[in-house]
């Protein structure tokens, strides 16, 4: 037997919360019943059987308030007890004052407490089993006119319905407003570098390969920028990796404030970070380096720590393939290195000789 869950993403949460709500209402059926049975109607036998319902109710809310994993025990026992009660009533109306209303509650609790599987087959057996009584005996029963107490009964039934009803339908809607916030909240993780709260590598794979189609089918240019902080290694010796990260946070919040809306930063691996820029040229992405460039080198860090960033440029061309892309934006990262870093290099300022180093 599983314990009731605490937690709104788990099943058994919504089923714990119905049951409780389910409770105060049989209690508070059962109550008013047992009162109109013995005061108005004068029928002791059927008050006596309405207050054991109540006292059954109160039981089992003191038992699932100071012992949390019975709930599913209790939940079954509920269940029959409200089975049996329906079972007694229709016995002892024979069909007056509209008490088979009543059975209309039944199918409802005993999905949402019970499951489909069992819920399914308990309402067919209650429910069958109290036709085919009637089957039986119908012939032996006195007309039912529709009297006040008729009226009551609809009443209050209907009245208990509603209840539940509202509360199976709050629960649904909640349930998928939790699942919709989880389901976000792993799409946010899956593709969100944990650190730097940036794109991760894969998202990046993904923005760099819808900006190329874009590129090819509707002659749009499309650039990438590759950046590495310069010595960043000299950060961590001298500081620590945790202020090391802490660079790397402001970094990205830097790079998010001198952006476009449609540009697609992340981090690349390590200290190194990529900018995809769909529909842009050369031009813009050399001048939104340098921009980058610039902002980074007059940054003051944690801890008064200054770095510079060496940049890498590289703009579509034909029948360029993601890996021919990122090879020239990685060549031209290892020429701004090689020619003194803080520096930005596009991929036409290459020597058409340099090899496919990466610069670190």
């Amino acid at each position: 037997m599983l314990p009731p869950a605490h937690s709104p993403l788990d099943p058994l949460y919504r089923r714990v919360q119905f049951l409780k709500a389910l409770l105060w209402v049989f209690l508070f059926v059962a109550l008013v019943l047992g009162a109109i049975n013995q005061l108005i109607e004068g029928n002791q036998l059927l008050a006596v059987v309405h207050y054991l319902c109540f006292a059954i109710a109160v039981g089992f809310l003191v038992w699932l308030y100071w012992h949390p994993p019975a709930a599913q025990l209790i939940a079954w026992l509920t269940t029959l007890v409200i089975a049996a009660v329906l079972i007694a009533y229709t016995v002892m109306a024979a069909g007056q004052h509209y008490a088979l209303y009543w059975l209309a509650i039944f199918p409802p609790i005993a999905y949402f407490l019970l499951g489909r599987t069992w819920g399914f087959s308990l309402s067919v057996m209650v429910i069958g089993g109290i036709l085919i009584y009637i089957g039986q005996v119908y012939d032996g029963w006195n007309a039912a006119p529709f009297t006040m107490r008729s009226f009551g009964n609809i009443i209050i039934a209907t009245a208990a319905l509603i209840v539940i009803l509202r509360h199976i339908e709050k629960t649904r809607a909640e349930a998928f407003q939790y699942l919709e916030q989880h389901s976000e909240r792993l799409e946010y993780i899956a593709v969100t570098d944990p650190l730097t709260g940036l794109n991760n590598r894969g998202k990046l794979d993904q923005a760099l390969s819808r900006a190329l189609r874009r590129a090819k089918n509707e002659k749009l240019g499309c650039c990438v920028i590759l950046i590495d902080i310069d010595h960043f290694k000299r950060v961590n010796d001298d500081f620590g990796h945790q202020t090391g990260d802490r660079v790397l946070i402001e970094l990205a919040q830097l790079f998010r404030s001198n952006l476009r809306a449609t540009d697609i930063v992340g981090r690349w691996g390590g200290e190194e970070f990529l900018i995809v820029l769909p529909a842009s040229d050369r031009q813009q992405g050399k001048v939104l380096a340098e921009k980058i460039r610039i902002t980074v080198e007059a940054f003051v860090f944690v801890n008064e720590i200054r770095i510079t960033v060496s940049s890498g440029v590289a703009c579509y061309q034909v029948d360029d393939s993601e890996q021919t892309l990122m090879r020239r934006a990685d060549q031209a990262l290892y020429a701004a290195k090689a020619q003194g870093r803080n520096r930005t290099i596009t991929d036409l300022e290459l020597d058409p000789t340099t090899d496919e180093r990466t610069a670190h």
